[in-house]
């Protein structure tokens, strides 16, 4: 079991990563959101405890050593990195993210708390990918590394809907993908919403595999 507790102005949120329901001392949390193996046992004895289920998530992980994607065509817009230009990326992953779980940690939306949320996840970041047309943002992605076990994960990733005809998001993976290879890392993984389609398909160009499915859970 795991358990850490993130503040994002008065929202305190209590993560909790666990094989079954139990019990929890969440007293000093505003907010809680609980991640179990699917099971329907556990998603009634969860409701009885008062949380909501809200989505089913998902590992993705593309190797990067077997990868058989020619990137260079993949990469319709070459991204650059910019430590710059948050306001914007704020702007952007705000308007993307309206129903995404990771930040909104209310079973009903809060556009104010989600923000707050976005606001922690972009400070942790140093740099993004961005891909511009006419100057003006069209997508970003950010990544945290582990260079010990040479693995990235996608921290934030997102692309303005009038500008996903352009290949934005193919162009920032594939870049992505083509600078950790470069470094010799093994893979990328992400966490996705399996409701999400869209870049689970993407993933998938990138050949990668889905598992561990998690549900997650939320109690203010």
């Amino acid at each position: 079991m795991e358990i850490s507790t993130e503040q994002y102005g008065i929202v305190s949120l209590m993560n909790i990563a666990a094989d079954g329901p139990e019990e929890w001392d969440t007293s000093r949390a505003t907010h809680v959101r609980v991640s179990l193996p699917p099971d329907i046992r556990s998603m009634l004895l969860m409701q009885r405890m008062g949380y909501q289920f809200v989505d089913r998530m998902l590992t993705v992980t593309v190797n990067l050593q077997r990868l058989s994607v020619d990137l260079e065509k993949a990469i319709r817009t070459e991204p650059v990195l910019e430590r710059g230009r948050r306001d914007e990326i704020r702007q952007l992953a705000v308007k993307s993210f309206g129903r995404d779980r990771r930040f909104h940690v209310e079973a009903e939306y809060n556009d104010e708390i989600a923000a707050a949320v976005i606001d922690g996840w972009i400070a942790e970041i140093p740099e993004f990918y961005i891909c511009t047309c006419k100057e003006k943002l069209a997508g970003f992605l950010a990544l945290k590394e582990n260079a010990e076990e040479k693995s990235a994960a996608v921290h934030l990733a997102a692309v303005d809907e009038r500008y996903r005809a352009s290949g934005a998001a193919m162009s920032l993976y594939a870049a992505a993908i083509r600078a950790r290879r470069e470094k010799g890392f093994r893979n990328i993984t992400g966490y996705i919403s399996s409701s999400n389609t869209a870049v689970m398909n993407l993933y998938a160009y990138f050949g990668g595999v889905f598992s561990n499915p998690q549900d997650i859970y939320l109690r203010k």
